[in-house]
């Protein structure tokens, strides 16, 4: 074999071999933007300064883990609620109560996703409407949890 010719498949053989690597730390890279937006300690931050006004937010990413931000308040209230909920049904009533629940978040998720994309696509001001939208939902579940599963003698929430 000449030289040149073995020259050549090293080269193939090395672009292959980049070309491998290379697919291998796209894996591994953030999918979205969501996983650099919201994760930054300095947008991180500033957004627990703004939880309650993410829209005045002066940058996406800080926009972005703002509303990160309180959507997982939203998700501990839901919880919370249904949590305590579950407590005060019989153990007839909570099996129904569970099926619906799990229902209702997959429902959340693929509603929320659908309208994150149809409003802004898939920019980086989608996790602001899709985490926005899933917090509105989560707190108006958690009303209806308290208002709809309470079963005679069953204390209310206040309302």
């Amino acid at each position: 074999m000449s030289y040149a010719r073995l020259f050549r498949r090293l080269i193939i053989i090395g672009v292959c071999a980049r070309a491998s690597s290379l697919l291998g730390q796209q894996a591994n890279a953030p999918k979205h933007s969501w996983d650099v937006f919201t994760k930054t300690p300095e947008a991180q931050e500033e957004a627990n300064k703004l939880l309650g006004h993410c829209g005045d937010a002066q940058t996406q990413d800080v926009m972005n883990a703002c509303f990160s931000i309180e959507f997982k308040n939203s998700e501990q209230q839901l919880n919370s609620t249904y949590q305590a909920t579950l407590k005060q049904l019989d153990q007839d009533a909570r099996e129904p109560v569970r099926v619906a629940q799990r229902a209702w978040l997959r429902y959340r998720d693929l509603h929320c996703k659908a309208v994150g994309f149809l409003q802004v696509g898939e920019g980086s001001l989608e996790p602001t409407v899709v985490f926005d939208c899933k917090s509105k939902l989560n707190r108006a579940r958690a009303e209806e949890i308290q208002a709809t599963y309470r079963t005679p003698g069953m204390p209310s929430s206040g309302r």
